[in-house]
């Protein structure tokens, strides 16, 4: 796997090679269906028509977007704006080539922190292309891609920066970290690493590194300062209205663990139904225990000094100092704030760093094991052995959403959703919709599809939260609002925190329009 300089040059050839893999496979992919849709992909498309438009950055049901930071709609806005291009349709050739970028910065950071070992650095970058949560966001028009592209951005400039320490490489890191926080709040993590960065990885007078934390500070929180200060005038909110977490902080420990060993060993599903993926993940974990064995015992005989360790530490500083600061906050913010459960998606971001922390360990283990005991050459086969069963298990279930993707398309975006007869009547009876109430189990599907502007059906709590916000004798004689009102209902949509037909039946007078085999259309006035 070691590699000398003369190599280099090729191996960039191989990650431009790669990155349009990537580009070409996402193309292809959601080209029978589209771009994957959830209710958060509807808010992105249905802001950025509205800013392409000129009537500000508010999505589809009129509240002004607070709960999104607004780089990734204004994105998709930019090509409707200039090209004329619908965000739906943009959506999927933006999310390609931020996936393309994504496979080639990754493979940048790889090459630099693992110079003599290219052969890693292109297994590294190969296995960013097969990544199991890489490939599951990509598919989506969510802001996470964005999001990597800049963090792995973010990681190169702080390398130029700390390399350097001159006040372009500190401008294009404070950039970086801006619009990171306008992708996605949680962006707000690359100004604290940042400014650890500079304070305990710079070697600099004192003076010095306060001068640059204040310009670096300055630069960064600028612009996202500018959209909280807004949020506070529109909203009364930070960042939108937050209700306390149903998870407490060991599950959101237990999700964060077995999400990320789902990446590397063990399954979620445990693929009981698929003996090939099973068999594989066997000898990947007897493989990867024996690595592990291999390499505390190298660890043992090369590492024993603490400056030794020290200096180790010290080459992988910034991925490992995002990692521990990322999870940390995810963690604790999961805890006390309602949001999703932690999952692929929410740890998407720390794919690359981790990875690239296990192959720098990897190429370490290569190095010192020629100053003990055991064969360098043995050691080399058995590590490249274990990193190669690993892209076969990526590539495996990598390869079955992508198959998934292509049958029978995701979410919103799916056959199943596309050729729904409540849709379909819907979208061929607009006019008589028009100038309506509306309401809705999933709204975000009316919008997305049938082109209509409605409103969510009462909900008993906050999404993923014990708060309660509703109960029925609250809405008796109050629901529903104005005159002329519709319920859209999709059977195959159930909430745990919103209302049941049926209890919505006692508090209202529902009478049916018209019945589907998926779903119905009511008309609704007060009882």
């Amino acid at each position: 796997m070691r590699s000398g300089k003369g190599t280099t040059q090729s191996a960039k050839l191989m990650l431009i090679l790669l990155s349009l893999i990537g580009t070409v496979t996402l193309v292809l992919v959601t080209k029978p269906y589209g771009i994957g849709l959830t209710p958060d992909s509807v808010v992105y498309i249905s802001t950025a028509r509205h800013i392409a438009e000129g009537l500000g950055v508010v999505p589809y049901h009129g509240t002004p977007l607070v709960l999104q930071p607004p780089l990734y709609p204004a994105l998709l806005a930019f090509f409707d704006y200039f090209f004329e291009i619908d965000p739906l349709s943009s959506a999927s050739v933006v999310q390609a080539v931020l996936f393309g970028l994504v496979v080639f910065f990754s493979g940048i950071l790889f090459l630099r922190l693992l110079k003599t070992f290219v052969g890693f650095a292109l297994l590294g970058t190969a296995s960013v292309l097969v990544s199991i949560p890489l490939v599951r966001v990509s598919l989506m028009a969510w802001t996470e891609l964005l999001f990597i592209c800049i963090l792995l951005l973010y990681l190169m400039f702080s390398e130029f920066y700390l390399e350097k320490g001159d006040i372009k490489s500190l401008v294009l890191l404070s950039l970086s970290a801006a619009l990171a926080c306008l992708t996605r709040y949680i962006g707000i993590i690359l100004i604290l690493t940042g400014t650890v960065s500079i304070i305990f990885f710079r070697g600099d007078r004192l003076r010095s590194k306060i001068e640059h934390v204040i310009l670096f500070m300055a630069i960064s929180a600028f612009p996202i300062s500018l959209w909280v200060i807004r949020n506070v005038v529109l909203s009364g909110t930070l960042f939108g209205p937050r209700a306390p977490s149903i998870f407490t902080f060991s599950q959101n420990i237990t999700y964060t663990l077995r999400t990320i060993l789902s990446w590397y060993l063990v399954p979620k599903d445990l693929s009981a139904h698929n003996p090939t993926l099973v068999g594989i993940n066997l000898v990947l974990m007897g493989l990867a225990l024996l690595s592990v064995t291999v390499g505390v015992l190298v660890g043992r005989t090369s590492f024993g000094n603490w400056w030794k360790v020290r200096a180790l530490l010290s080459e992988i500083r910034l991925p490992l100092l995002f990692i521990v600061l990322y999870i940390g906050f995810l963690v604790v913010s999961s805890t006390t704030t309602a949001y999703d459960r932690i999952d692929d998606r929410l740890l998407s971001p720390v794919f690359v760093p981790i990875t690239l922390v296990l192959l720098f360990l990897a190429s370490k283990i290569v190095a010192a094991s020629s100053q003990s005991w055991l064969s360098p050459k043995g050691v080399n086969i058995l590590l490249g052995a274990t990193i190669g069963m690993w892209l076969l298990y990526s590539n495996a279930i990598a390869g079955r959403v992508i198959v998934e993707t292509m049958r029978h398309g995701i979410k919103f975006s799916s056959q199943s959703w596309k050729s729904s007869q409540t849709l379909e009547y819907l979208r061929k009876n607009q006019t008589r919709f028009s100038g309506c109430v509306i309401y809705s189990n999933e709204p975000n599907a009316l919008y997305i599809l049938a082109n209509l502007k409605s409103k969510a059906a009462p909900t008993r709590t906050e999404y993923n939260s014990p708060r309660i916000v509703n109960d029925l004798s609250h809405l008796r004689g109050r629901w529903p609002h104005g005159k002329n009102v519709f319920l859209v209902w999709f059977d195959r949509i159930h909430r745990k925190n919103m209302f049941s037909f049926d209890e919505l039946q006692s508090v209202a007078n529902i009478t049916p329009i018209i019945r589907f085999d998926d779903g119905a259309v009511y008309s609704v006035t007060r009882k």
